[in-house]
């Protein structure tokens, strides 16, 4: 008989029991019969980190068969166990086909990516996943190999800030390897988080981020010498949809495309530290989350990270070093492949300008979830931002912070001062 721990009482779907796990052992070990002894079931992340998702951390205790029998020896695993309950506020998720993309992207393009890189990772295992009756998709818990979350909340200083940029220029270069050796996986990743097919049909969308970009309308107001910036915001929140789109969408001017993460801020990706001379300097650094990748400018992934992630001072004083320590990874990796003509880095300082809204986008719609203090967070869900009260209470008091005001002066200053506002 299978013994189920759940110390901190957490409501745990049914289906999520002994079968389930079985057959993630069996898929994810490749082997033909496990005996399951033990699941012991905790949160996998904090209340308010996961807008669209349950996360759950399982540890399973169990046997492998050899020779027709069971094996006298135990073994333990944790495991990380996602779940995307669709509802009506989230269906939109559906409609990008998340479940599917992100599958498709641990089974298949990851393995690939991993081969023709030099060397890196840049995922989780995956083990099972399931349709019915929860999108449920199942992978190896990355902090048992070191790996933990930096926080949302203080922003990335240059070590972890310049080592992900890094993993993401591999990662991107890598994808231009794969599209060019199998051209059809570009048609398969068309869907973003900005996507012509989502934000056209889906008032979820406008609801939940442009209830942000009214925050800052309504806090930006009272800004001295913000006042013509207040009005191209106005202008950006009347026309939000269509702003939104074309901010991510092709264009005949794209010099180059890449796989894009699709969600590139703080929790979507982890870090290891293994100098015990330097414990708080990560070593390695790894991505979670590829629900909404698609392939598009590399100036998507990259302004919404530079626009979501990183501390405020970094930004001001070396946000053209962190794009050269991207572009050499980038260009290294391409080099590596002995990939034919590798873009310029005149290319990506094209893209960055021609995609400015999609940092734009970041800076107003997720900048103040992702700095939002843990005791603020704990409620948010994409449900609970659907009611008019709630959301307007929490605006309120996100906006209320001077550091986030700060912030969202100084990157409304620059994009007036790059021309941005009349991109749209």
């Amino acid at each position: 008989m299978v013994v189920i721990r759940n110390e901190q009482n957490i409501s745990v779907p049914a289906y999520l029991n002994e079968q389930f796990f079985t057959e993630t052992l069996e898929e994810g070990l490749r082997e033909s019969k496990v005996t399951l002894k033990e699941i012991h079931f905790a949160w996998g992340s904090n209340p308010g980190d996961n807008y669209c998702s349950a996360i759950y951390q399982v540890g399973v205790t169990f046997a492998r068969w050899v020779d027709g029998g069971e094996s006298p020896a135990t073994e333990q695993l944790s495991l990380i166990v996602k779940t995307i309950p669709i509802t009506e506020a989230t269906q939109f998720l559906d409609d990008v086909c998340v479940f599917i993309k992100e599958k498709q992207t641990y089974t298949d393009v990851l393995p690939r990516l991993d081969i023709l890189s030099h060397g890196d990772t840049f995922g989780a295992k995956y083990y099972h996943s399931v349709k019915t009756p929860v999108q449920t998709i199942v992978f190896s818990d990355l902090k048992v190999e070191g790996f933990k979350v930096a926080s949302r909340e203080a922003g990335l200083d240059w070590n972890h800030a310049s080592l992900i940029l890094q993993q993401l220029g591999k990662f991107h270069a890598t994808s231009m390897v794969l599209a060019k050796k199998d051209p059809a996986i570009v048609k398969q990743y068309t869907r973003g988080m900005l996507s012509e097919d989502i934000l056209m049909k889906s008032d979820t969308f406008e609801h939940m981020f442009g209830g942000f970009l009214k925050g800052l309308i309504k806090s930006s107001a009272g800004w001295p010498g913000y006042e013509k910036i207040n009005k191209h915001l106005q202008r950006l929140m009347d026309n939000f949809r269509t702003v939104c789109v074309d901010a991510c969408k092709p264009r005949k001017g794209d010099r180059y495309v890449v796989l894009n993460h699709g969600d590139m801020w703080t929790n979507n990706f982890m870090y290891g530290y293994d100098n015990a001379a330097q414990p708080d300097v990560p070593t390695r650094a790894i991505f979670v989350d590829f629900q909404l990748s698609f392939y598009g400018s590399p100036a998507c992934d990259l302004n919404f990270f530079l626009n979501t992630s990183i501390k405020l001072q970094l930004l001001q004083e070396r946000r053209e070093e962190l794009i050269k320590v991207y572009y050499a990874a980038f260009k290294d990796a391409l080099e590596y492949a002995r990939f034919e003509d590798i873009p310029t880095y005149e290319d990506l300082l094209y893209e960055l300008r021609s995609r400015e809204t999609y940092g734009l986008f970041g800076m107003f719609a997720f900048l103040p979830m992702i700095t939002m203090p843990k005791e603020l967070a704990q409620d948010n869900s994409i449900e609970n931002m659907q009611d008019e009260a709630f959301k307007q209470r929490k605006m309120d008091a996100i906006f209320s912070q001077k550091f986030l005001n700060d912030h969202q002066k100084w990157a409304l200053q620059r994009a007036d001062a790059l021309g941005v506002f009349g991109d749209y």
